[in-house]
C-alpha cells in the first residue's frame, strides 16, 4: 500500500509545478497535500517541527503572492491603486476565456487599460502593464524556486 501513496505524492508533486502555469491548479496546496499524505499515511516522524513551520509559511506566502504579485509590480512602476485591482482581475477572469492564456494577458490588458482610463499616456500604461507581467513571471520563478527547495527538503529529510 505504500507504493500507492509514493505514486499519490510524485503525482501531487507534478501537479504543483503544473499549477505554475495553470491558475486551476492551486501549486503550493499540492505540495503541502504532498507532505501530508507522507506524513500521515506513511511516516510521522520524519519531518519535524522545523520542516511544517516552513512549509506553513512557505504555503501562505505563496498563496498571497498568487495574487498580489501582478498588482505590486504594476504600484512599482507607477500604476494606481486601480491597477492594482485590474491585475488580480486578470488573473482571476481571463483564464475562464483564455485559458492558461489568460494569466498573462488578463493583467497586461486590464492594467494597460486602467491606465489609459486615467488619462495616462499610451507609452506609460504600456511601462506600467509590462510592469504587471514581470511581476507575474517573477512570482512564478519564485514559486518554482521554493517548490523544488521544498521538495529537495523534503527528499533529504526522508531518505538521506
Amino acid at each position: 500500500m505504500e507504493t500507492v501513496w509514493w505514486v499519490l505524492i510524485i503525482i501531487l508533486f507534478l501537479l504543483a509545478y503544473a499549477g505554475l502555469v495553470l491558475l486551476a491548479l492551486p501549486d503550493i496546496p499540492f505540495i503541502l497535500g504532498g507532505f501530508l499524505l507522507y506524513h500521515f499515511l506513511i511516516d510521522n516522524t520524519q519531518l519535524g517541527w522545523p520542516f511544517w513551520i516552513t512549509v506553513v509559511f512557505f504555503t501562505i506566502v505563496l498563496f498571497v503572492l498568487d495574487y498580489v504579485a501582478g498588482g505590486l509590480a504594476a504600484k512599482k512602476y507607477g500604476g494606481s491603486n486601480w491597477s492594482m485591482i485590474a491585475a488580480v482581475a486578470g488573473v482571476l477572469i481571463f483564464p475562464f476565456f483564455l485559458g492558461p492564456l489568460g494569466i498573462i494577458v488578463g493583467p497586461f490588458l486590464l492594467v494597460f487599460l486602467v491606465e489609459l482610463m486615467q488619462n495616462k499616456d499610451t507609452e506609460k500604461a504600456l511601462k506600467i502593464a509590462l510592469g504587471t507581467l514581470i511581476g507575474f513571471l517573477g512570482s512564478v520563478f519564485v514559486k518554482f524556486l521554493v517548490i523544488t527547495g521544498l521538495i529537495i527538503w523534503f527528499v533529504i529529510l526522508v531518505f538521506l
